[in-house]
């Protein structure tokens, strides 16, 4: 992660009112039967999503600060993803400790497959791939497939497309 991303933060206060709103949109935007649904819900909670993106079932997408995250046009998010914009995991085990927030990016045409984890202040790059269960806390570059934990480019796509379907377009 790059440090000029992150921010510290004592809390991250948020009113009553938009706990009971944020918490009805975040179900919806879980749960909902339909991709349309779960993009309207997660576009009301302030995360912010390009066009032709597919956010299927399941898929947590940071509470506290939604806002931060930002998914570019033509992503696919797979079935129990997770992005996390924020860290409070030192705060929780010392309170005087600080909360870490940081935006996190998928660029366009990237795909993230199922039960991928992504951290606070990723930038997933264009036309990457995250391979099923990666937990990614560093910066993906463009066109790479990335797998593991941590994530780690293994093969351009490029290559890896040209390996299994030669060169038909």
């Amino acid at each position: 992660m790059e440090s000029h991303k992150k921010k510290f933060v004592k809390n991250i206060p948020i009113c009553f009112f938009r706990k009971i709103t944020n918490r009805f949109w975040y179900i919806l935007g879980y749960f909902g039967p339909g991709n349309n649904l779960r993009i309207i819900a997660n576009k009301a909670r302030g995360v912010k999503i390009g066009k032709n993106v597919f956010i299927d079932a399941f898929v947590h997408i940071d509470t506290a600060v939604p806002h931060l995250v930002r998914i570019e046009d033509n992503v696919k998010l797979s079935v129990g993803v997770k992005i996390f914009a924020h860290n409070s995991v030192f705060q929780d085990i010392n309170p005087k400790d600080p909360i870490i927030i940081s935006p996190v990016l998928i660029k366009r045409k990237a795909q993230i497959a199922p039960n991928a984890i992504i951290l606070e202040g990723v930038t997933i790059g264009e036309g990457s791939i995250i391979g099923t269960s990666a937990v990614v806390n560093k910066d993906i570059p463009d066109g790479v497939i990335a797998v593991g934990i941590p994530a780690k480019p293994i093969k351009n796509y490029k290559e890896a497309r040209d390996s299994i379907f030669g060169n038909k377009k």
